[in-house]
């Protein structure tokens, strides 16, 4: 072979060499070098939002990009306390994260669901309508924080005077029941007694301008959790696609599935039902429950649901707590 030659295969050898390795180092890029990019940590700036996320992550170990995923949407959806002011804040993650979790980690997280038997759409008010405006008189349509807003000095303390006598007859009748020198049924109806005598005494507390502000405060009040329960009903709609036939199919399983519960209780209270027929009982009615919703909607709708439901009770845990005056939790923070 002559030297010409030797020279030319050398060039082209070490050309074919050349795209070769570069082939590789895009593959291995890829590969590589891609997924450590995925890696890249994405920390939540809520505090409350990151507790979430670590949950969630504890619950059913999500993989990196998962969890930056997950942290993403939380960002976008929650930030600078938005996830207290939206309530289809949780809706909006939980459409996305259907689409991000892998199908193990779905898996893993059903799978729970299915263990605890945990009813499906825990935590969401579903009904648009809204509820009758707390009422009774006005001691008992507002709460006592509400009722020192409007009282002055000298009425405070004698509604701390009133709350602790009426407090310490109340204690005085469950006290009798426990040493079963009262049965259940003349416990209730002093019971029943001393908090329509208590309403009155604090109804009698108030003068006529103080009535009328705490009518507006609760009328204020009703409009806003009116707004709010429509907003995150319009969330879920959005966030499931769902149609008008599912929509009123839903109302009707919730309906229909709270008087069921309430006639249980009822039962219960009356001793129709002992404590463990009425645990058997409820177990079964949400087990009803969920499998009526699993067949109203799609496999996409279903995933959602289940992913909004664990956030809910994720958000319950870490996010639902009052704070005191230095941010501290009411539970004291701790960890399930």
């Amino acid at each position: 072979m002559s030297k010409y030659i030797e020279a030319k295969l050398f060039i082209i050898i070490g050309t074919t060499m050349k795209k070769l390795s570069l082939f590789l180092l895009l593959v291995l890029f890829a590969t590589i070098g891609c997924e450590k990019l995925m890696k890249e940590d994405i920390f939540v700036e809520d505090p409350e939002l990151q507790a979430l996320s670590d949950g969630l992550d504890a619950d059913i170990g999500l993989s990196k990009s998962s969890i930056n995923a997950f942290n993403d949407a939380l960002n976008r959806h929650g930030k600078d306390g938005k996830h207290r002011r939206d309530p289809g804040f949780l809706w909006k993650v939980a459409a996305e994260l259907q689409a991000e979790l892998s199908d193990d980690e779905k898996q893993r997280l059903f799978g729970w669901m299915d263990d605890q038997l945990v009813p499906y759409l825990y935590g969401a008010n579903m009904d648009k309508r809204g509820g009758d405006r707390p009422g009774g008189p006005h001691s008992s349509g507002a709460d006592i924080k509400m009722l020192y807003t409007v009282l002055d000095d000298a009425q405070k303390e004698t509604l701390r005077t009133i709350l602790e006598s009426y407090r310490t007859q109340m204690s005085a009748v469950m006290n009798k029941v426990k040493d079963g020198t009262l049965d259940r049924d003349a416990a209730k109806a002093e019971l029943e007694a001393l908090e329509t005598s208590m309403d009155a005494e604090i109804d009698a507390l108030l003068t006529d301008d103080q009535k009328a502000a705490i009518d507006a405060m609760l009328a204020e009040m009703k409009q806003k959790m009116d707004a709010m329960r429509q907003a995150a009903h319009d969330a879920m709609v959005g966030a499931l696609e769902m149609s008008s036939e599912q929509e009123i199919s839903l109302e009707t399983i919730n309906k229909e599935s709270a008087e069921a519960q309430k006639s249980l209780m009822e039962k219960a209270k009356t001793e129709e039902m002992g404590r463990e027929d009425l645990k058997e009982a409820l177990t079964q009615l949400i087990a009803d429950r969920n499998s009526k919703i699993e067949a109203l909607f799609n496999e996409k709708q279903v995933e959602t649901i289940k992913i909004y439901t664990a956030l809910s009770m994720q958000y319950s845990k870490h996010c639902g707590q009052k704070r005191d005056d230095k941010g501290n939790r009411g539970d004291g923070g701790g960890k399930k």
